[in-house]
């Protein structure tokens, strides 16, 4: 065999060789690059584009798989409080508290921050579903997590789409377990499925919105009106909370929770509040004029708590000539941890006028001691959920009694909702709570019902009546000519 020939057989065969190698290398490369793309670094759990792929790999094999989307609660004071150390710390204590409590069948991912997904292959019920999130939930409840020795309490909610009547997309079943999560959040129930209603850009969310910017126009808003007694002494009627509901024209009356959930996430919350304040200040501005001084309490959403609502206030006050310092806004925890900053500027310039500042829910949420410390508001309102179930659960009273403590030590005021049972009215009066409101004195009244309550309560005090009839036009704001 020609030599030449056999030289150049060999040069073809080890550059050929090499060039396997090479592609070897290079494919093993970008088989470890794309791993690294799907894995999140922090918790080695896959990342944002590896439940893309996953999903999309389910809904072509079917059966339908469903979504879970899990948020921590309060995960944002650890870091403000422990450093962000401590908090990568603890999502790498919850990756693998929900790696093994979701099984081997199911794909934990981290979505970003303190969001993680659970995609569990089909079939899926709800029913099914609803049980592996309680179980998450219940996993992080009993996780034992600490950081640097210091033991830390992990809640999280829970939204779930199903593959099907939830989405047909990857992209579908996670912006629909995305409100699911977010309204869970807000409603403080931990685990919540889907549900159009409560999402602002479905179909049927859009059309509600644009009916209510029309029942706002034609009055088909209401404010019903919750008495609050004094804790102690005669438990004489101190003010009314409003709040909002719906007339619909062929749905009935619409408590909050229909509509306000999603109104919330759109600018139409700011035309909604300031219809509520001016709507409730020219009611109670009527009820002074029939000798019944009372507070008026309006609930105040963490989207109005900045600059333009001191304007709204100013705008309330005068038209009504509602004095300030009878004006009571509640604003939620939610409100306060979302911009600190924000809502303590805010807060102080609401003060500055003399208007009241009450933190509502409290203890439900995750308002730490160090922004209730430089927030200048006047009173906390006890979660409903610990007020309940006082008389039953000895845990509650002690949460109750440590937040009227707290509360007096910093000078202000407690009030407890929620309030149904004599029982437990009495135990909330034995600690000191300074007011009490719930079913057990009045349910949300009408206007004119409120106000034949509350002369019902002062003929009882005063033993004879004190103003005209119930049905007279002064229970009306419309004939209020401010």
């Amino acid at each position: 065999m020609d030599t030449a020939w056999i030289a150049w057989t060999t040069v073809v065969l080890v550059t050929a060789a090499a060039a396997i190698a090479l592609a070897v290398v290079a494919h093993r490369r970008d088989r470890c690059n794309a791993r690294v793309a799907r894995t999140d670094a922090l918790t080695g759990l896959g990342n944002r584009a590896a439940l893309a792929e996953h999903v999309a790999a389910l809904l072509a094999r079917g059966p339908a798989p469903a979504l879970l989307l899990l948020d921590l609660d309060g995960f944002r004071d650890v870091n403000d409080t422990l450093g962000h150390t401590a908090g990568d710390a603890l999502l790498r204590q919850v990756a693998d508290v929900l790696h093994r409590t979701a099984g081997d069948q199911a794909e934990v991912t981290r979505l970003g921050g303190d969001e993680f997904a659970v995609l569990v292959p089909g079939p899926v019920d709800a029913g099914q579903a609803d049980v592996l999130a309680r179980r998450l939930l219940a996993g992080l409840a009993m996780g034992g997590f600490t950081s640097g020795g210091v033991p830390l309490d992990v809640q999280g909610s829970i939204g779930f789409a199903l593959s099907g009547p939830d989405g047909a997309t990857a992209e579908e079943l996670l912006q629909h377990a995305d409100v699911a999560m977010y309204a869970a959040k807000r409603a403080r129930v931990g685990v919540l499925r889907y549900d159009p209603a409560h999402d602002p850009h479905s179909t049927g969310a859009l059309e509600v919105l644009g009916q209510l910017r029309q029942a706002m126009e034609e009055d088909q808003l209401v404010l019903h009106y919750q008495p609050k007694v004094a804790g102690g002494g005669d438990g004489r009627l101190l003010g009314f909370e409003a709040l909002v509901r719906w007339q619909h024209p062929t749905r009935g009356l619409l408590p909050p929770a229909a509509f306000l959930p999603f109104v919330e996430r759109t600018r139409l919350i700011h035309p909604l509040t300031r219809w509520v304040l001016l709507t409730a200040a020219r009611q109670a501005a009527t009820w002074r004029a029939r000798g019944l001084e009372t507070t008026i309490a309006v609930n105040i959403s963490a989207a109005c708590l900045d600059e333009g609502l001191l304007g709204v206030v100013e705008e309330a006050l005068a038209l009504t000539r509602w004095p300030a310092q009878q004006l009571v806004l509640e604003i939620t925890e939610t409100a306060i941890v979302v911009d600190p900053e924000g809502a303590r500027r805010t807060v102080q310039r609401l003060r500055e006028r003399g208007v009241r500042v009450s933190v509502d829910d409290f203890g439900a949420g995750a308002t730490s001691l160090v922004h209730l410390r430089g927030l200048a508001v006047h009173e906390l309102k006890v979660d409903r959920q610990f007020v309940t179930e006082l008389m039953a659960h000895p845990e509650d009273e002690v949460i109750v009694s440590s937040v009227i403590a707290l509360a007096h030590r910093l000078g202000l005021v407690v009030v407890a909702e929620g309030v149904e049972d004599p029982g437990t009215a009495e135990r909330l009066r034995a600690m000191g709570c300074d007011e009490l409101q719930g079913y057990l004195f009045a349910r949300p009244l009408p206007a004119a019902e409120a106000l034949g309550w509350a002369l019902g309560e002062l003929d009882r005090r005063s033993g004879g009546p004190v103003a005209g009839p119930v049905g007279d036009p002064a229970g009306d704001p419309a004939a209020d000519p401010a």
